[in-house]
């Protein structure tokens, strides 16, 4: 938990939810390090494509719930919650596939999240330095709580 948060419970909360057993899931090859930085892209506006992904020295076994949570958790932090909220969306559109149980996405991603706690703000600071001077560490450890109650309040963790 952070030290300077104003929300104790529901820290408490996202760290009742990752101590029960990991759900059950199809494993995959992962990625696990899977965020915006390690994603190269070609051509402009909307012609703009995927041409790689980088980065594969973290790769495992495991569920691809874990790779879109970590992309989740970064894009929340980098741009906005919405951002992060939205994104298994985007991959299910896309064709991917996840967990169809809810308590299943939550604790995927909210084990993903907590890795960010205490210092969220280290997660900016690369970016700071390529421009992205809006990203203090106040402004992410925010959006990393905002975060943990907008996937409570999508996923509900309650129990069964």
């Amino acid at each position: 938990m952070p030290p300077d948060t104003r929300r104790p419970g529901l820290w408490r909360r996202a760290v009742d939810v990752i101590r029960r057993e990991p759900p059950a899931y199809a494993p995959c090859f992962l990625h696990r390090d899977f965020h915006p930085g390690n994603v190269l892209f070609e051509g402009d506006g909307d012609g703009q494509r995927i041409s790689g992904v980088v980065d594969w020295v973290e790769t495992s076994w495991g569920p691809a719930d874990l790779d879109v949570a970590h992309c989740s958790t970064a894009l929340a932090l980098l741009h906005g919650v919405p951002a992060g909220m939205g994104f298994a969306d985007r991959y299910l559109a896309a064709g991917g596939t996840l967990a169809e149980d809810a308590r299943a996405h939550l604790y995927w991603r909210l084990l993903d999240a907590l890795a960010f706690a205490p210092d969220a703000g280290k997660v900016a600071g690369p970016w700071r330095e390529l421009g992205r001077t809006d990203l203090t560490p106040r402004l992410v450890a925010g959006r990393l709580e905002d975060y943990l109650q907008d996937l409570f309040d999508r996923y509900d963790a309650a129990p069964a």
